[in-house]
């Protein structure tokens, strides 16, 4: 976002008080300052609250490593769902499976809202009542992962 030639546009939005969507546009190239920007945003959004993440990879044709590094360790971010419909959607993916957060890769973007609402109701500190909440009797951690 700082060179204006190469610059990748995004779309962020605040679904809930600690839920955030980021949509970049078509396809877009994410730099580590773009990561940085990106996360300094979305906890804006927020209220500087932590939140969880709803990101769309569908129109992303490349995220470098810094960025890759810059999502994976951010300490804002509760958990991940990662969306996408191609197979180098879930190539990108991939390295969030070793974030600092809890992460999933969705093809079908209302299973990754339902599992968003159920991390968020895990993981998030916030006393004020949130409109995401979804109270559920499931583990909410994928079992693969521990090991």
């Amino acid at each position: 976002m700082t060179d204006p030639e190469t610059a990748t546009t995004f779309q962020l939005e605040r679904l809930d008080r600690c839920a955030v969507l980021l949509r970049p546009g078509r396809d877009a190239r994410i730099t580590e300052a773009d990561a940085v920007e990106i996360l300094q945003r979305s906890f804006a959004l927020t209220g500087r609250r932590q939140y969880v993440l709803h990101f769309d990879l569908r129109r992303v044709s490349r995220i470098s490593a810094g960025a890759r590094r810059t999502f994976a360790s951010a300490r804002d971010v509760l958990a991940c769902a990662l969306v996408g419909a191609r197979p180098m959607d879930r190539m990108l993916a991939v390295p969030y499976e070793q974030a600092a957060y809890p992460s999933q890769y969705f093809t079908d973007p209302r299973a990754a809202l339902e599992w968003l609402a159920m991390m968020h109701d895990v993981l998030c500190a916030d006393p004020v009542e949130h409109t995401m909440s979804l109270t559920v009797d499931v583990d909410p951690f994928d079992r693969r992962r521990i090991s």
